[in-house]
């Protein structure tokens, strides 16, 4: 059997993590969705058949399968028994969602796969097609949902094709409204800004980090970084990922424990924290803990919280009804670091520690506390 597939599509996510593409060959047509070759180390590719361009086979395509090249889906988990006409590549496109971690397949305008988010992070993935009218003999290709108002999966598409739309008008899309709100806000707290930084690098969405300075703290607060919903947050929290999808990275520094340099090497830190979600495909939350170069010895890394917050009342607006989280990165040592990785909620309990300690958001020179 020979096959040779032609690629009809590539495309990457926001960040090029990942990468759609659609490969059709005389037999079948296939959606798939490869980790790049960083984001391999931890991630699989995921597949998704699309249609069979020949009359399909009673049972599962094991022939294919041996040698390696795409298997048609079995005749009685297809809508087209004879096969289907050739697609169009002219006709494809790709919606990626808002986390870049999952895709929906449009022909026509019409959707014809979802290889959903959530899938990324399981050990068998699924996805959903159009054209499939029973699951695949493997499991792996199920039917579409029917397009609802409560289906889960269409709202998901839905969402991504508005939220794209939105951003797709650079003198008409949200950012100016998202910025006046988020500025607003810390001002009203922090008094006005001191000093304002681009921290997108050029690259959408639109990201700054904004500095205040209050009785002898200097604050750094992101802004735009809650553009976007995290990925793996969906899959870890459901119905409750609205509460933790969403971020903004402060950072609070006494002028009196530390220079100017520090306090600005400090900055640049939390503005490398700002995209890393997206650039490994994880998330950031409540006790995370990250190595960075850029805090002052004895500190080796952050542990990000909004329990340590104290003397401040800052209350964040909504983004796309989510709630943001506005976590503060707090410099943590090596022992410290060490002992929140030992167990697991490590880092909730060296958050305890350190607030049992009367440790706050603001950044102080401090020895290694006792665990």
């Amino acid at each position: 059997m020979e096959s040779t597939p032609a690629i009809l599509l590539e495309q990457p996510n926001n960040r090029s993590t990942l990468f759609a593409i659609v490969e059709q060959d005389e037999r079948t047509a296939w959606f798939y969705i490869y980790p790049s070759e960083e984001s391999g180390k931890r991630y699989n590719m995921r597949s998704c058949w699309l249609r069979n361009l020949q009359p399909g086979p009673a049972h599962r395509d094991i022939d294919a399968l041996a040698e390696g090249i795409a298997p048609m889906l079995e005749v009685t988990a297809c809508n087209h028994p004879e096969g289907k006409e050739p697609l169009d590549a002219s006709l494809l496109a790709v919606i990626w969602t808002p986390e870049d971690d999952g895709a929906t397949l449009l022909y026509n305008n019409e959707i014809i796969a979802v290889i959903p988010g959530w899938s990324l992070y399981l050990e068998e993935p699924v996805a959903y097609a159009a054209d499939c009218i029973a699951p695949s003999m493997d499991g792996l290709v199920l039917p579409m949902p029917e397009l609802t108002a409560d289906n889960a999966l269409l709202s998901k598409t839905a969402t991504s094709i508005a939220f794209w739309q939105q951003w797709s008008d650079e003198k008409q899309n949200p950012w100016k409204d998202i910025q006046e709100q988020l500025l607003s806000t810390y001002e009203a707290c922090l008094g006005p800004v001191q000093q304002y930084f681009a921290i997108d690098n050029q690259q959408w969405p639109p990201m700054a980090l904004a500095r205040f300075e209050k009785n002898g703290i200097v604050y750094f607060i992101t802004l735009g970084v809650s553009i976007r919903p995290m990925p793996w947050v969906e899959h870890l929290y459901h119905e409750q990922a609205a509460d933790f999808r969403r971020m903004e990275i402060g950072l609070a520094v006494s002028t009196n424990d530390f220079s100017e340099d520090e306090i600005m090497q400090m900055a640049t830190g939390i503005s490398s924290l700002a995209d890393l979600p997206w650039r490994s495909l994880s998330w950031l939350g409540e006790g995370h803990t990250i190595h960075s170069a850029s805090v002052p010895a004895p500190f080796e890394s952050f542990i990000l919280s909004s329990a340590l917050e104290s003397g401040i009342e800052l209350t964040m607006p909504a983004m796309y009804e989510d709630k943001i989280n506005l976590y503060w990165a707090s410099p943590i040592t090596a022992e410290e670091r060490e002992f929140a990785h030992r167990e697991p909620n490590g880092g909730y309990t060296l958050l305890e520690k350190m607030i049992e300690q009367d440790i706050t958001q603001v950044v102080k020179k401090r020895e290694s506390i006792a665990l």
